[in-house]
């Protein structure tokens, strides 16, 4: 950059960059070059205007760089907020979208379960019922043979006279 001024003469502009990016660069490169002038002349003209030069230099680096850090905490916190609450969106919405899944999923499996005349979990417990009654007529059954009742005694008929 230095070289192409040169070349043109002073007081002359270099054709303005089109990016924002290119402009940003040359304002800080221009920045640059107007310190190492201002430096090199303050050196040459007066040693204590130098020093006073660095020291204010120094307070203004710091100042700037605390807001500087301060503008990027901020900005992090705002992003960070930002995120988390997209990812909160996103994450309800895929839940969501699971969840439908599923039911779509256990409707159909349902359905071709029924088809295939595999049996219902009610269908299995109604059978455990009945099975279970019947468990108990044939135990109670069981028990009244292995304790018969006495036979019942036939009345013996009075003996006849003749």
């Amino acid at each position: 950059m230095a070289t192409k001024r040169k070349l043109q003469g002073k007081g002359a502009r270099a054709a303005a960059p089109k990016t924002a990016q290119a402009r940003l660069l040359n304002a800080l490169n221009e920045v640059w070059l107007a310190g190492l002038g201002a430096a090199i002349k303050a050196q040459r003209g007066a040693p204590q205007l130098y020093e006073d030069l660095i020291a204010e230099g120094a307070k203004v680096h710091v100042a700037t760089r605390d807001k500087a850090e301060k503008a990027f905490r901020g900005m992090l916190g705002d992003v960070q907020s930002t995120v988390n609450a997209r990812f909160g969106e996103v994450s309800g919405k895929a839940t969501e979208a699971l969840e439908g899944l599923e039911k779509i999923f256990q409707t159909r499996v349902h359905r071709a379960l029924a088809q295939l005349g595999v049996p219902t979990a009610e269908d299995v417990a109604a059978l455990s019922k009945k099975v279970d009654a019947l468990t108990g007529s044939i135990e109670k059954l069981g028990r009244a043979r292995m304790h018969p009742r006495a036979p019942a005694r036939a009345a013996t008929p009075p003996p006849q006279v003749s």
